[in-house]
């Protein structure tokens, strides 16, 4: 059973596809001798499409949101804190001072941005981040590409 989250199955998608098209397709192309290199090519291929992809779902574009979140939070906490207005939160005894106000607010941004940080990784195969299969992916065509090595020195 694949066990997948959010978008994680792709590098598994990426593996089928790959070795579909570089080793079935190939095989009707090259010789059967051949066959382990093309494979090897296309884990490869694999293995930097499922890194990419799994770079820009599991943390590019999600820093990209929370650094737009974190501006905009930081601005609308400093507008509560210079206004007088900031308080920590419901049955909180409010701030004493502009300085303590503006402590609590950094400590309760911070907490936020730590809570935020956690939405990263989400798109998982096997429960390991999509980009952290693609060694895995790269070790295994090296393995193919040196076994299809042996094959044609020793055969």
């Amino acid at each position: 059973m694949v066990i997948f989250r959010g978008w994680g199955g792709l590098a598994a998608a990426y593996v089928v596809l790959a070795l579909i098209l570089c080793a079935g397709v190939a095989s009707t192309l090259v010789p059967e001798s051949a066959l382990p290199f093309t494979a090897a090519v296309g884990l490869f291929a694999a293995a930097a499409a499922t890194w990419f992809t799994g770079q820009a779902l599991n943390q590019t574009r999600p820093q990209k949101k929370i650094d737009a979140w974190y501006a905009e939070r930081q601005k609308q906490l400093d507008e509560l804190v210079d206004s007088g207005r900031f308080l920590l939160g419901a049955g909180q005894p409010p701030p004493t001072s502009l300085e303590e106000a503006q402590t609590q607010a950094d400590e309760l941004l911070e907490n936020e941005y730590q809570q935020a940080r956690r939405s990263l990784d989400v798109h998982t195969l096997f429960f390991l981040p999509m980009q952290y299969w693609a060694p895995v992916m790269a070790v295994a065509a090296v393995v193919v590409l040196v076994a299809g090595i042996m094959g044609v020195v020793g055969g």
